[in-house]
């Protein structure tokens, strides 16, 4: 898969869409010029009384066409480059799940959960423990079933979608959160917050 910069990828984009936003701006510039030099050829030739009350409600309308049309393309442009931005930072989370599900169909994922099954074994001191895992996820099964000690029960949710587990100990108050899910949204809200690509 091709490696993507995204300061490139973002300064590509911001060129683009400025490139657009001045295009449009230069000929609404040049439209207002024809204008105003159409409307100040008639004030010209209107009486000499009516002249400056003219020349100011005409330059008002001017002004307040060019402050709306250029308010108008720079919302537009804002949008496509808000947009862009969205799905450049969708794409690279949906490119995060898929190799976290590669990762969980791999020997790796079962010795991390081995390792962390045998850390809530010795956190619980044996209390009773009720471990939520994904539907069909037989490999953190087998490992609960291998390395917790003390009474528990399993429980299938569909709220986890990748892999891992969360154990309650409802004795002790306590509930903690191993699921690849939540690592995933732990580095996703992080991606956002300090992306360049994330909304200001």
């Amino acid at each position: 898969m091709p490696y993507f910069n995204r300061d490139d990828v973002y300064r590509q984009f911001a060129k683009e869409i400025n490139g657009k936003a001045d295009e449009q701006i230069e000929n609404l510039k040049k439209q207002i010029e024809e204008t105003k030099e159409k409307n100040l050829r008639k004030i010209h030739n209107e009486l000499k009384t009516s002249i400056f009350r003219n020349l100011d409600l005409e330059l008002n309308e001017i002004n307040a066409d060019f402050s709306a049309n250029l308010s108008r393309v720079k919302t537009e442009h804002t949008k496509d480059l808000m947009k862009k931005r969205r799905e450049l930072l969708d794409s690279v989370t949906k490119e995060a799940k898929e190799k976290c599900l590669i990762f969980v169909s791999s020997p790796e994922y079962k010795e991390l959960m081995a390792k962390k099954v045998k850390k809530t074994n010795k956190d619980f001191s044996k209390k009773s423990v009720e471990f939520r895992i994904k539907k069909g996820d037989d490999v953190i099964s087998e490992v609960i079933n291998k390395n917790f000690n003390g009474e528990y029960v399993i429980k299938e949710i569909n709220e986890i979608e990748i892999g891992g587990f969360s154990a309650i100990c409802y004795d002790m108050g306590i509930m903690i959160d191993e699921t690849i899910d939540g690592k995933l949204r732990e580095k996703q809200l992080w991606f956002y917050e300090h992306s360049d690509l994330a909304a200001k």
